[in-house]
């Protein structure tokens, strides 16, 4: 067992979610919470680095670790999914109705319901895991443990929070951006992945099957590798067996 440490620190009540939130920082790896079926609801706040640890128990508990934000942000989002869906059954929108719609086709990017509803797509969680074990080096880099970025999101915006790349691009400064917490990372992945017109693909596709090593097929353009990183998000999922957590739940 790893340790509860101060399990029941916030139930997060401040949003409409259906599911009670515990936010959590950590002081050592031992403060991660182990696995369960289902899996606790808890966000951390903050990370520490895994790479001193063996490599078996660094996988293990950096999947602990993510997990959980991954659920919790897929509960998110197929209760606004549901919420669009009533919604779209009522015969007038209240103020208040039309003004979350309008944040939503905003944020997607998105001009009519319809493309709406098939932007907030779901994804197996042995490929969001697969895609944050690259990114991160299963919870090593700078990153990961001084922003909580998970898939190197740059930032573009002086007015958020960022933190500095070391290296530059064309001999400019690069960003990239700091979370709060590890869903607060995972939500602005689905987003991107949601919204982005390089994803168009993937979005049809999770339509037809929620196999991992089906859709990997549509994110060569994720990254500058191309088809080096479709190859390498198929190696990480069959090694590491991390199709078996695509059951996990809440």
């Amino acid at each position: 067992m790893f340790g509860f440490g101060a399990l029941i620190q916030i139930a997060d009540q401040r949003k409409s979610s259906a599911t009670a939130v515990i936010y959590k920082s950590l002081h050592s790896p031992a403060d991660i919470i182990p696995l369960s079926n289902p899996v606790i609801p808890v966000a951390y706040t903050s990370v520490i680095s895994l790479k001193a640890l063996p490599v078996n128990e660094k996988k293990e508990r950096f999947i602990a670790l993510l997990l959980p934000a991954i659920l919790i942000s897929k509960a998110k989002l197929k209760e606004q999914k549901n919420q669009l869906n009533q919604m779209l059954a009522k015969s007038q929108l209240s103020a208040t109705d039309q003004a979350w719609l309008n944040q939503k086709l905003s944020a997607y990017r998105v001009d009519s319901t319809t493309k709406l509803s098939q932007r907030m797509i779901e994804l197996p969680n042995s490929l969001i895991l697969a895609q944050a074990a690259i990114e991160t080096g299963w919870g090593s880099s700078r990153f990961f443990i001084q922003a909580l970025n998970i898939f190197g999101v740059w930032s573009f915006d002086p007015t958020e929070k960022r933190i500095m790349a070391r290296q530059q691009r064309e001999g400019k400064p690069v960003y990239l951006k700091r979370y709060d917490s590890l869903l607060g990372a995972i939500d602005d992945y689905q987003l991107t992945l949601g919204k982005g017109s390089a994803y168009r693909a993937l979005r049809a596709a999770t339509q037809q099957t929620q196999n991992s090593l089906q859709l990997l097929q549509h994110l060569g353009r994720y990254s500058e590798l191309g088809d080096i990183y479709i190859q390498r998000l198929n190696t990480v999922i069959r090694q590491n067996n991390l199709r078996q957590y695509d059951d996990y739940q809440l």
